[in-house]
This record gives C-alpha cells, sequence and structure tokens, in this order.
C-alpha cells in the first residue's frame, strides 16, 4: 500500500525545480508508505511522479517510480494486483525485461501491450498512473469496485492527481473554493460522493475507470478522457439452484482469500464477530494452513459490543486473538479524523474502524476485512424492504400512511421519528430505499443552510443518477438497490473510511469479498438466493456454515457501530451548542445558526434523533476550521 501524487501539464509546473516544495507535498502521504520515498521530474518540468511506500512484495527491490526498458514510460502505483505472478510470467515469455518482483510493475509492461486496455488484465486493488514522456501522456486507473481512491485536479492546461486531498493541495497555485453541490450532497449522505469532492476543480476517479490526458504543446491545451472499463452486470442469466450457487461460491471465496493472503509480510485480520468478517477469517486459516492474528474492539456501551462474538470464531480457529476497548472523546477523536479524511466525512463508525486499524497495526502491515459483503450479497434490512414493497401493491395501505403524515404534520415536526417511518412507507421500493440512507432530508437542509448554499435542483442528484441507469436496464428492484450502493454508498463512504483510517496507521486493508470474480458472481445470483424466509445474505451463510459456528451467523445485525446516538442525548449536544456558536460555520456563511440552534432544542425532545445530523454538523465545524 503507498500514497502517490503526480502530475502533467502544456507548460513547466512552477514547482518542477522548486524540489523542496515537491518533497514536502509527496511527505504529505508518508503515512500511508514510511517505508521508502522517490520522485520523477520530467526534463522539460511538464510532468512529475512522487511515491511513498508501504513494502508488502519485494520488500527491498520495489521502489518507484518504476522505468520501462527504454526509460520512456514510468509507473507509479497504489494497491495490490494479486494475480502479477500469472501476468509476469506471461509477459516475461513475451521478452519483457522486469527490474523488480514487485506486484505493480506487471501493469507498466501490460500497458506497453496494449495502452488502451491494459487495466482490464488486472485483478486487485489499485491506484496506477503511467507516464509516457514521448508522448506527452498520462494515464490514471481505478480498480473496478473502488476500494484504492484516486483525486486529481484539472484546470484545462495541468492535471494534478495523488491517492488524498492534501497532497494536491500542497501543489494547486491557490486553494479552490468550497463546491457547493458537493456540500449539499455530503448532508444529505454524510459523506461526498464522487466525481465530487469538497473542492471546485478537484474530482474522484469513478470505481471502474480510467483517465487519459494528453498535452498538446502546439495547442497549449490539456485534453482528458475519462471512461469506465467495467461495471458491474445484473443482466446475465441467473443462478437458482442453490446447491450448484453455493459450490461455485465457496471456490470463488477460498479462490480470492487465497490471492489476498500473497505477501512477504504476515497477514492478520480484522475480526468484528459478523457474518463476512467471520467467515473471511475463517477461510484465511483454512486456505492458508494456519492461524493467524486478529483484531477486535469493543465499546463499554449496552449493545455495542460484539468482542464476545468475536472470541467464539478465534477461539474455534485458534487465532492470536487482540481486543480493545474503546473509550474516545468525541471532540478530540474528530479532530484527528478531520485531518485525515481532508472533507468532510459524517459516518461516525470510523472512530471505531481508526482504533482497530491502530490495534492492528501494532502488530501486523496488511489485514483481510469482511468489508462489501451486506452491499454484494443484500445483507441490509433495507433490500428485505425493497423486495416487500415491490411484491406489495397496497395503494389503499399508501395512501393511509400518506394521511397519517399529513395529518400530524401540523403538530409535529416532519422530523419525528414516527413520521418518518409512515412516510418512508408510502413511497415505492426505490425510492424506500433512498430514505432509509437519507441523513438530511430537503426540508430540514432548507432550515440548516444559508440561501448561497441552499440552492440547488434534483438533475444534481448522484444517487438518482446511478438508479435511473439501472432503471433503464431493466433489473428487479434489489439488484437495482444494489448496484446502487455498490456504486455509491460503498467506494465513497464504507471505502473511503476503511482506506483512510488504515492509511493513518500505515496499516493496508485487503477485501476479499470485493475482488471483482466474487461481485460478478454475487451479480449472477437469483434474489431469492440472496433473501429467503427472512434470511438475509441467505446463500453467504449457506455457504459460510461450512465454516462459523451457527450462533455468530443467525443473530440481529449489530453493524460497527458507536453510541453517537446516545452521546448527543447527553454533554455532547450542550459541548456542540458552544462549538457552533460563532464558529466558522456561522462566519464562513455556510450553515444558518437559527437552524442550528433548533435541531439542538429539538434533540432533546423524546421523539426526535438528530444525532447522526449533528454528527455531520460536527465533523464539518471541525473541517471548515481547519480548512476554511
Amino acid at each position: 500500500m503507498c500514497g502517490i501524487v503526480g502530475g502533467i501539464s502544456v507548460e513547466p509546473f512552477p514547482f518542477a525545480r522548486d524540489v523542496a516544495r515537491l518533497d514536502r507535498a509527496i511527505d504529505t502521504l508518508a503515512h500511508r508508505g514510511p517505508d521508502d520515498r522517490g520522485r520523477l521530474v520530467a526534463s522539460s518540468g511538464r510532468a512529475f511522479l512522487g511515491h511513498r511506500r508501504l513494502s508488502i512484495i519485494d520488500l527491498s527491490g520495489g521502489h518507484q517510480p518504476i522505468t520501462n526498458e527504454t526509460g520512456r514510460v514510468h509507473l507509479i502505483y497504489n494497491g495490490e494486483i494479486y494475480n502479477y505472478r500469472a501476468l509476469r510470467a506471461r509477459l516475461a515469455a513475451r521478452g519483457h525485461s522486469f527490474r523488480t518482483r514487485s506486484d505493480g510493475e506487471t501493469a507498466l509492461h501490460l500497458y506497453e501491450e496494449d495502452a488502451e486496455r491494459f487495466v482490464e488484465h488486472l485483478a486487485g486493488m489499485f491506484a496506477v498512473a503511467i507516464l509516457d514522456e514521448e508522448a506527452h501522456t498520462l494515464t490514471l486507473a481505478r480498480d473496478r469496485n473502488g476500494i484504492k481512491p484516486l483525486y486529481y485536479y484539472f484546470d484545462a492546461c495541468s492535471l494534478i492527481f495523488s491517492s488524498e486531498l492534501k497532497a494536491i493541495l500542497a501543489l494547486v497555485p491557490a486553494r479552490p473554493p468550497v463546491c457547493r453541490r458537493a456540500l449539499r450532497a455530503y448532508l444529505r449522505w454524510k459523506y461526498v460522493p464522487a466525481p465530487l469532492t469538497i473542492y471546485e476543480n478537484i474530482f474522484k476517479l469513478p470505481p471502474g475507470h480510467r483517465l487519459s490526458a494528453r498535452a498538446d504543446l502546439a495547442k497549449e491545451k490539456l485534453e482528458i478522457d475519462v471512461r469506465s472499463y467495467w461495471r458491474l452486470d445484473y443482466s446475465g442469466a441467473k443462478l437458482t439452484d442453490e446447491r450448484e450457487a453455493a459450490e461455485e461460491l465457496d471456490q470463488t471465496l477460498r479462490a480470492a482469500v487465497e490471492s489476498h493472503l500473497e505477501s512477504d509480510v504476515e497477514v492478520g485480520a480484522l475480526l468484528s464477530g459478523g457474518v463476512d468478517s467471520s467467515l473471511v477469517t475463517a477461510l484465511a486459516c483454512e486456505v492458508g494452513g494456519r492461524p493467524i492474528k486478529t483484531f477486535s474492539v469493543g465499546f463499554e456501551e449496552a449493545g455495542f459490543d460484539q468482542l464476545p462474538f468475536a472470541r467464539v470464531l478465534a477461539k474455534k480457529y485458534g487465532t492470536e486473538h487482540y481486543e480493545e476497548h474503546v473509550r474516545l472523546d468525541p471532540m478530540e477523536a474528530v479532530e484527528k479524523l478531520v485531518r485525515q479524511f481532508d472533507e468532510p466525512f459524517a459516518d461516525s463508525s470510523a472512530l471505531a474502524c481508526y482504533r482497530v486499524c491502530e490495534a492492528a497495526s501494532r502488530h501486523v502491515k496488511v489485514v483481510l476485512t469482511g468489508d462489501g459483503g451486506d452491499e454484494s450479497f443484500a445483507g441490509y434490512g433495507r433490500y428485505e424492504e425493497v423486495l416487500e414493497a415491490a411484491a406489495d401493491t397496497g395503494r389503499l395501505r399508501r395512501a393511509r400512511n400518506r394521511a397519517i403524515v399529513m395529518s400530524s404534520g401540523a403538530i409535529f415536526s416532519p422530523e419525528a421519528k414516527f413520521l418518518k417511518r409512515f412516510r418512508n412507507a408510502s413511497h415505492g421500493p426505490l425510492v424506500q430505499h433512498e430514505e432509509h440512507q437519507v441523513l438530511c432530508s430537503d426540508w430540514l437542509l432548507g432550515r440548516l443552510l444559508t440561501e448561497p448554499y441552499r440552492v440547488g435542483d434534483r438533475g444534481e442528484d448522484i444517487f438518482a443518477g446511478h438508479r435511473a441507469h439501472a432503471v433503464s436496464w431493466g433489473w428487479p428492484p434489489v439488484e437495482i438497490a444494489q448496484y446502487v450502493d455498490l456504486s455509491m454508498y460503498l467506494p465513497d463512504d464504507i471505502l473511503v473510511k476503511v482506506d483512510r483510517t488504515s492509511m493513518a496507521c500505515s496499516l493496508e486493508c485487503r477485501v476479499p469479498i470485493l475482488d471483482h470474480s466474487v461481485t460478478e458472481l454475487s451479480a449472477r445470483l437469483d434474489t431469492s438466493l440472496k433473501i429467503r424466509g427472512g434470511v438475509r445474505k441467505y446463500l453467504l451463510k449457506k455457504v459460510a456454515e461450512r465454516y462459523v459456528p451457527p450462533e455468530l451467523l443467525y443473530r440481529p445485525k449489530m453493524g460497527f457501530r458507536i453510541p453517537v446516538r446516545r452521546w448527543f442525548k447527553r454533554d455532547l449536544l450542550g459541548r456542540l451548542a458552544d462549538l457552533l456558536e460563532g464558529g466558522a460555520l456561522e462566519s464562513g456563511g455556510i450553515v444558518d445558526p437559527r437552524g442550528a440552534r433548533w435541531m439542538i432544542r429539538h434533540q432533546r425532545r423524546p421523539w426526535i434523533d438528530f444525532g447522526s445530523q449533528l454528527w455531520a454538523l460536527l465533523f464539518l465545524e471541525h473541517w471548515a476550521r481547519a480548512y476554511l
């Protein structure tokens, strides 16, 4: 795992000869790669590459940038390419000469073979950058499911990319203004969805996409082309036979876990005691032929501690198990996270994720996680509700729910918990799926934001855009919901959380369930193999029964949560009120102080719970103080 930064321009970069400034930008990514650093500046000054390395494969020889045999093409990358041995053998047979034993060099020689389609041959998690000095081109590519991040700044004359925003901000001429569309999206979803970032002119390269940039020196113009090379497709013939599907899923998962154990350093696992992390840990012990180190965290708050479940799996496989009880000062914890995430991010489970990564990093450099199982195999309750709503044609029931909402709205706030449930149940299945994830409704945004930030239109809704694409392909409702989540919620929330918190601790997290072979198989499963008889992730649990004790599989879903709602029913509410009063959001004209005070006042009422929304405000205020 590494941190990368680089760029291409039609004019020499002003910092191309200012090595100290460039090195400072590279070193903003030192937490991603504390083991080694490298840089390359083109003789023209119109391109550069920088790299920080966390050594996992080819510990002594994997220095980057890596240059091809002719000296004209250079590569830097972040991530792991799990099929690199097979690719290396094939490329060597064709006469390619390798300078390292690293996995990433295979991408460089694949590019020499086919610059347009090289990325399609890579299996793994990666953000790749290839600079062709002679052709004045830069090619960027991001893995299929968006496990590894890739940001880029573009201003028509130059492009600067990096693994994190902080390195770009260290190199651009001036800090770009806040993207108001992104800020609204953050408060609606609790994260900023791709391709947006919180800044104008800086973007996320979406998962499964590549970017080609060519410097036309005659026209003094930089041309870029962003296009998809892969997307998940639910259109094919479906697997309906349970036994056949279970065997194929078992074999595919075992192969994915085995490939993810490839490393020149020890590999452990983050173990929550849930279905997905338990299955991944069990398979790692099975295919690896020995116990591994496992890591878990728990909270002292009742209902948030899953440590007893993690112990069951650890005992079954004899893992070297480490536990940590988490005690957090929310204010102090948020300040740390703000510096790591660079833009607003309100998934509060990042606190727990950071602490378990911190614990693991004291013992290993690589861990496996169970992320992706819920999105791929329909593990969330919202998928079951979509299935039920799609089968329910009860127009009378929906009309009744709408009547309850309208009649009660004059007495209670539209944000009352019971009213939100009735309002959601009055919609069709796909709108219900959306409403389950909305953090701030349009009504609440209208109260919270000032006029300049409030203005927007539904055409800017990225969630609706993903859904419209899936609807146009005619997929069943549950598959549409999964596709939207795999396109937005998973890469822009879950995987951002895992990447930033692990990299803050110089720890590599690998996600076998998001190997594209597994996600492509999940798309071939009939809905009846995902949700059956009230059991979500049905087939995945059937396969897991072969390895995991049943008491871990068939229990209420807890998730990786922290007690943020309880905090905001206690002293954190007053601390937030003090923080917001005259704070950066108010003085910057972003948040209407009347709206913020209204939320804080209503949080004290039993039928209102603004815990998640207030957490988003808390993070946003700290971010504004740090960056604005």
